[in-house]
């Protein structure tokens, strides 16, 4: 049976993205790898493996791209009161809120190393 592990965020510097995932949107730091350059953080029930991606892990990683869309969903109740207190914090937004044709309300904010999330606000569901 198949289950969903960590959801991997590559970043340039792991002291940043600590700091930034940790203030900004609230997670809850679990465990460091200093050695690799990783850490697993926390938000509700899901986990979050985020890291500099070095040869050290294994092959592969040379062809990481830091910085882009993950299609991570962050939910919110409220997107406009979100999207305000996360801008106050400093956050970027590449998409303010804006009414998908299915009723969804969607907008999309940047981490310090580009990487994109959308945060959403499922209305009716």
């Amino acid at each position: 049976m198949l289950r969903v592990g960590p959801i991997q965020i590559f970043v340039y510097d792991i002291g940043k993205a600590k700091e930034w995932y940790s203030k900004i949107l609230g997670m809850e730091l679990i465990e460091e790898y200093p050695e690799f350059q990783c850490i697993l953080m926390k938000l509700g029930d899901v986990e979050f493996d985020i890291g500099v991606p070095n040869l050290s892990w294994g092959q592969g990683w040379e062809k990481v791209k830091i910085g882009g869309r993950a299609n991570i969903f962050f939910e919110t109740d409220d997107i406009f009161k979100a999207v305000k207190e996360l801008k106050e914090k400093g956050v970027k937004f590449d998409e303010e809120p804006s009414k998908r044709p299915w009723g969804e309300y969607k907008a999309v904010f940047v981490d310090p190393d580009g990487n994109e999330f959308n945060l959403i606000e499922v209305r009716n569901r």
